[in-house]
């Protein structure tokens, strides 16, 4: 009987490894709120492409009118594009494909910038999928962590992860990034 039990754990673990991250292509990019953030849906063709200059603080500051849940559409903040300078404190590739940057600025407020996997069959239809490439190609030929740079990215507000992370209190991110320079 406890074999069966321990086996049965087992398979439980192994399922849901596999149905999630790097071993389910269906997981790319994500599944929340996915196409706004990878801009495929109907109104990322509103996104202004002049960007507004900003700081770390201020996006963390701004003032988001709803709680973001997964099924909320793009919000009107989500139509702009923001360029910020910031230290890397992490640059990691998470299990959606995407590289996760957190940004940080000399006060302590971090932010998150996302380069969106290419390779995703949901990214090919995004409007800014020749920008994500590059932006790829710069973090996978570049090391970045503990360096200055700039990133201009389309605002994204990400869901309440609910758990402490150390990301903008307001839950903003760039996503995609769509530039990226030392």
């Amino acid at each position: 009987m406890k074999k069966i039990i321990l086996f049965s754990l087992i398979s439980v673990i192994y399922i849901s490894c596999n149905s999630k991250g790097k071993n389910n292509p269906q997981s790319c990019n994500g599944n929340t709120r996915r196409e706004i953030k990878i801009c495929t849906d109907a109104k990322s063709e509103l996104i202004s492409l002049i960007s507004e200059k900003s700081t770390i603080g201020d996006l963390g500051n701004i003032s988001v009118p709803l709680k973001v849940k997964s099924e909320t559409e793009r919000l009107d903040l989500e139509l702009r594009v923001y360029e910020i300078t910031g230290k890397v404190d992490k640059c990691k590739k998470e299990h959606d494909g995407d590289y996760h940057i957190r940004l940080i600025d000399s006060d302590g407020n971090y932010i998150i910038c996302e380069s969106a996997n290419p390779d995703c069959h949901y990214t090919k239809n995004s409007k800014f999928i020749s920008q994500i490439i590059e932006v790829r190609d710069f973090v996978k030929s570049n090391e970045i962590e503990g360096k200055t740079v700039t990133i201009t990215g389309v605002a994204f507000i990400d869901i309440d992860h609910v758990y402490a992370r150390k990301q903008a209190k307001n839950n903003i991110e760039l996503h995609p990034i769509l530039k990226i320079t030392f």
